[in-house]
């Protein structure tokens, strides 16, 4: 048996990026349950060719555990203050975005 302290260091994570392209979204559709919280990302709206109606074309979509999606909003919250954004996310209300006219 031996005396050595069992003091273990952290393990350091590097990342690797599967893909290095970014994708932009500006509009987010959420799906909430109890168990999970599903984020669908597309880059806007766009009109139907045969119909003319808008139709928002889902690109990405990501789904999250209730805690994966708490430290997620955390981090941003975090990322926006340390960039002087006043407003942060809210874990109230959605509210749709202001159309300018």
């Amino acid at each position: 048996m031996s005396n050595k302290p069992t003091d273990k260091k952290p393990q350091q994570v590097r990342v690797r990026y599967e893909q290095t392209t970014a994708i932009y979204a500006s509009q987010f559709v959420l799906s909430v349950t109890g168990e999970e919280v599903i984020v669908n990302f597309s880059s806007g709206s766009l009109p139907d060719p045969a119909t003319g109606e808008a139709h928002l074309p889902v690109h990405t979509r990501i789904a999250l555990s209730p805690d994966g999606a708490k430290r997620l909003v955390n981090l941003l919250n975090q990322a926006l203050a340390s960039s002087g954004t006043t407003e942060t996310v809210s874990s109230g209300a959605a509210r749709l975005p202001t159309l300018n006219s």
